[in-house]
């Protein structure tokens, strides 16, 4: 066959140009340590080589998002730390006030300390983090979360929710908690009742908070507010107690109606007394209010006995008694026309014996001291408080004025309340604080799971696309070897010219 000189050159050049391409491809390989750098390579391995990246990109990100959730969460257990050692010095100081050995200079001074505390307490609440974001503003994290109104009063102006980050597949992590929930949203008294002293006590008696030892019973009465009230029945005879409540029957106003005392010895209370104790017949007494001729101000009947010529006035914002044939009660805000209050009798006078049990509706408490004609002690139903109105109310006992016998049953009784709403809060703060530990603990598990699948994928990947070197240096050898004997063959077959033979 013959073989022009013009195909030969193109056909040796073809050649050369391929081994080199070739060499430089082994080259390139070995010089990246892959197999597979292109889709040409491994048209299968490199679609499972891109998903692995992917997925290791994405585990990469939830690895930063730990580290992010780590440091919230660790600057988050700080700042609840030294929130705890605050409130634990405000109950130290709460418990020796209450002790009743201070003086009243002495509780001033406890006084302005607890002052100091509750600003620190603010202060911490308004902890930033490295970015100048407020920890416990929620999502309104610009917004600075605890501040004090014009009235001296804490305010929660931040976001109730709770941020969170991915921190693995399926996986969420919080990386703050409201600071409305952690100090905002507490309940008053012991949780389930507040006790409070008349306002027109005599005596010295406090009450001992109210506890439910029957649930089943008390569910059925939920939402009513007790009150106890002390008869001297005459001279010589025991002082006795009887338990009453009142609760909303009809109501589609905005007033707030409480059984302030009850006078057994008037001469007219037959008229008003619920005749049994409940749940005799006849034994609830019905207060309904009616609108009189002037706007806003209403009459008052207690079981079909009117107020007048006494009138209540809600144009007026305070809280007003009216008496009516030796009941009591004190109005506040505005009621509707044929707004109707419901007064039950539960315990008929009983002998009162300092410290004993007192046990309605499955519910119990006690009286210590001494409390004298018309006293009453009241227990309301838990509502919510915050921590900085019950340091405030501490506060305000230790300055209530005076240290006659009536005046320390105040102070104690609205001190051990102040207590019971502290330790719910500073249980509440503990409690916080040891989620966020568990979500700390939860973010090291995650860090080890993400590490060990990173890996995993990492390994699945290096088979795939990693580089066998002492085949690919080999094979590298091996071409560049088939390159060097192509040239030097194109080159002595060059040289084929019979005008090369003639000497």
């Amino acid at each position: 066959m013959r073989i022009s000189t013009q195909t030969f050159f193109q056909r040796n050049t073809t050649s050369i140009l391929e081994s080199q391409a070739r060499t430089s491809n082994l080259n390139v390989h070995l010089t990246e340590g892959k197999r597979v750098l292109h889709g040409s390579d491994d048209p299968v391995a490199i679609a499972t080589i891109q998903r692995l990246k992917q997925t290791i990109s994405v585990n990469e990100q939830y690895v930063k998002n730990i580290e992010v959730a780590d440091a919230a969460n660790a600057q988050e257990e700080s700042t609840l730390g030294q929130m705890v050692n605050v409130l634990q010095r405000v109950r130290e100081l709460m418990v020796s006030a209450g002790d009743g050995i201070y003086s009243l200079e002495n509780l001033e001074t406890v006084a302005q300390e607890l002052e100091e505390l509750k600003e620190e307490l603010v202060g911490l609440g308004n902890t930033r983090d490295g970015h100048s974001e407020y920890i416990f503003a929620g999502y309104d994290v610009d917004t600075k979360p605890f501040q004090v109104n014009e009235f001296g009063q804490v305010e929660f102006l931040g976001d109730k929710g709770v941020r969170e980050l991915q921190v693995g597949s399926g996986v969420d992590a919080a990386i703050n908690d409201s600071g409305f929930d952690l100090m905002m949203n507490l309940s008053s008294g012991n949780g389930s009742f507040k006790s409070t002293l008349g306002a027109a006590n005599t005596g010295s008696g406090v009450i001992e908070q109210g506890v439910v030892f029957d649930p089943a019973i008390a569910s059925s009465f939920q939402g009513e507010e007790y009150s106890i009230h002390i008869t001297e029945p005459g001279a010589g005879l025991p002082t006795e107690y009887s338990v009453y409540s009142i609760e909303a029957a009809s109501v589609a106003g905005a007033a707030t109606v409480k059984l302030a005392t009850v006078d057994l010895n008037d001469p007219a209370i037959t008229s008003v007394n619920p005749a049994d104790v409940y749940p005799g017949v006849n034994s609830a007494v019905n207060v309904v209010f009616f609108a009189t001729a002037t706007p806003g101000e209403f009459e008052v009947q207690i079981n079909g006995q009117s107020s007048l010529p006494t009138i209540y006035d809600a144009n007026t914002a305070t809280a007003q008694q009216i008496s009516i044939d030796g009941m009591t009660v004190e109005v506040e805000g505005i009621p509707l026309a044929a707004d109707t209050y419901q007064i039950n009798k539960y315990i008929a006078p009983t002998q009162y014996n300092q410290g004993q049990s007192i046990e309605f509706n499955g519910v119990r408490t006690s009286l210590k001291g001494e409390p004298l004609d018309k006293d009453a002690f009241t227990l309301t139903p838990s509502s919510n408080t915050d921590i900085f109105t019950t340091i405030q109310s501490a506060i305000d006992a230790m300055r209530i004025p005076g240290d006659t016998d009536t005046q320390e049953a105040l102070r104690l009784t609205r001190l051990n309340m102040a207590q019971l709403e502290l330790d719910n809060g500073l249980d509440h703060i503990v409690n916080t604080r040891s989620r966020v530990g568990a979500r700390m603990q939860t973010l090291i598990s995650q860090t080890s799971i993400s590490e060990e699948f990173k890996l995993v994928s990492q390994t699945a990947m290096s088979k795939l696309e990693d580089l066998d070197m002492a085949k690919a240096i080999s094979d590298l050898q091996l071409e560049q070897t088939k390159l060097e004997v192509a040239q030097q063959t194109f080159v002595q077959l060059q040289r084929l010219n019979l005008f090369d033979l003639i000497r």
